[in-house]
C-alpha cells in the first residue's frame, strides 16, 4: 500500500471515528433531555378540579363549603353532580356562576355583581343575556347561582369603613377651619383727613412763611391848586 493510499485510509478513519463520536454525544443528550422532561413532568402540580357538590334545600346549596344559592334554574338546566365535576378553584372569586348546556357538555362561566364597578361591562351579571345570545346554543338549558356571604359581606364592611373614613377626615377639616375663622381679626381702617384739608392746611404755612405785603394804601390829601 502507497504512501497516498496509506493517508487516505487514515483520515477516512478518523471521519468515521469522528462521526460516531458525535452520534453517541446526541443520543447521550437526548436521553439526558428525556430524563429531565419526565422529572418536569413529575414534579408539576396537576390543576385541581372538581368539588363536592351539597345541596341544603331546594335553593341553597355548597361548593365544598362555600355558600350558594340557585338564581334561575332554566329547563331544569342545574346538575349538581356535573357542577361538581367541572367547578374550579378559580370560579370562586366571582359572585356569580353560570352553566350552560352544549352537546351535553356543561360549560361554567363566572361574573361579578352589577355594582362591581371594577369589573369589565362583559364580566358583571347584568350581561348575561348578551353572553347568552352570543356564545351559548340559542335556546339551551342553563342555570345561574349567586355567591352567598363571603365577598359581598367583605365589600361592605370596607364601603362602611370608608364612609366612616371620609366622615372623620370633614370633622378633622371643620375643626381646623374653625380656629383659624375665630381668630381672624377684622383690619382697622384709620380715619384720613380729607385732601382739602391737607391742602389748605400747607396753603396756610406758606402762607405765614411770605413776608405780608401791605395792600392798605398810604393815605394822603390832594391838595387843590389855589388860583
Amino acid at each position: 500500500m502507497s504512501t497516498k493510499q496509506n493517508k487516505q485510509h487514515t483520515s477516512d478513519k478518523k471521519e468515521s471515528q469522528k462521526t460516531a463520536d458525535q452520534s453517541n454525544e446526541q443520543t447521550v443528550t437526548e436521553e439526558v433531555t428525556a430524563v429531565l422532561e419526565e422529572i418536569i413532568e413529575e414534579t408539576k402540580p396537576e390543576k385541581i378540579k372538581g368539588e363536592i357538590v351539597t345541596l341544603t334545600d331546594e335553593t341553597n346549596l355548597l361548593i365544598g363549603d362555600r355558600p350558594y344559592r340557585i338564581v334561575m334554574d332554566y329547563r331544569e338546566g342545574f346538575n349538581a353532580e356535573k357542577l361538581g365535576e367541572r367547578y374550579s378553584e378559580v370560579l370562586s372569586r366571582y359572585d356569580y356562576i353560570v352553566g350552560d348546556w352544549g352537546y351535553e357538555q356543561l360549560r361554567l362561566k363566572g361574573f361579578f355583581d352589577a355594582t362591581n364597578r371594577r369589573a369589565h361591562p362583559d364580566q358583571r351579571i347584568d350581561a348575561l343575556e348578551d353572553y347568552l345570545y352570543e356564545y351559548c346554543n340559542f335556546g339551551c338549558a342553563y342555570f345561574v347561582i349567586e355567591r352567598v356571604g363571603g365577598k359581598k359581606e367583605k365589600n361592605t364592611q370596607r364601603r362602611k369603613k370608608k364612609k366612616n373614613q371620609n366622615r372623620n377626615n370633614q370633622a378633622h377639616i371643620d375643626e381646623k377651619k374653625a380656629p383659624v375663622e375665630s381668630m381672624r381679626k377684622q383690619p382697622v381702617i384709620k380715619n384720613r383727613k380729607p385732601a382739602s384739608n391737607k391742602t389748605t392746611t400747607k396753603t396756610t404755612e406758606k402762607a405765614a412763611e411770605r413776608p405780608t405785603k401791605s395792600t392798605s394804601k398810604k393815605n394822603f390829601t390832594i391838595r387843590q391848586r389855589e388860583e
